[in-house]
């Protein structure tokens, strides 16, 4: 077994064992301070990931976009070409559990912009200058290749318990800019984790739409 095959199955052990309470509440943390990113505020197009049960959630994030008029995008894939491509949701779209279970629009309204300003990626395990490490298939180093995610603020949404000392990379891996936890916000640049405080709070309302 390779060191990501180790890793990877570890990791997924780790999310396997998490409750669903503690999930929502660790997601609820992290959007929250997701919204607060100087970065997030200046996008207006971003790319947001639709979550498995085991992920960190999103839909928090997609409620504050189409409240604020971000345009959303979202992965979904393309039968015809085996890749994920972008796709527009807007709150009235319906989705489905597509390619690997992972949710995505039923009818999926392709885009192909010039650039997205931020894009928002899940992942099994991280580390604190940006490494990513998935399910070892290439499909979100395929997408964040593209010509439209290249300049975009790459931000990975993980729990705490999915962070490590160092993920292996290669060349083909691209390190994210910035990872958020519902203990902390980790640069890339220099690798810093900024605390969050633990004083408790609650998404304001009108952002909570958890489906």
């Amino acid at each position: 077994m390779t060191r990501k095959e180790s890793i990877r199955t570890n990791m997924r052990a780790r999310r396997v064992a998490l409750t669903p309470l503690g999930i929502r509440q660790a997601s609820a943390r992290i959007q929250r301070v997701v919204m607060k990113l100087p970065e997030w505020a200046a996008a207006r197009r971003v790319c947001v990931y639709l979550a498995l049960p085991t992920e960190a959630q999103t839909w928090a994030l997609l409620a504050a976009c189409w409240k604020t008029g971000k345009q959303v995008l979202v992965p979904a894939y393309r039968k015809k070409v085996l890749r994920y491509d972008l796709a527009r949701l807007r709150p009235d779209d319906p989705v489905k559990a597509g390619h690997w279970g992972v949710p995505e629009p039923t009818r999926p309204r392709w885009a192909t912009p010039t650039r997205v300003d931020l894009v928002v990626i899940p992942g099994l395990a991280f580390d604190r200058i940006g490494g990513r490490l998935g399910h070892g298939l290439g499909y979100y180093d395929r997408l964040l290749a593209g010509t439209a995610l290249q300049q975009a603020f790459k931000v990975g949404l993980a729990l705490e318990c999915q962070m490590i000392e160092r993920v292996p990379m290669n060349a083909r891996d691209i390190r994210l800019d910035a990872v958020v936890t519902e203990r902390a916000v980790y640069r890339r640049q220099n690798g810093h984790a900024i605390k969050i405080p633990k004083s408790k709070f609650q998404i304001p309302r009108k952002y909570n739409q958890l489906r």
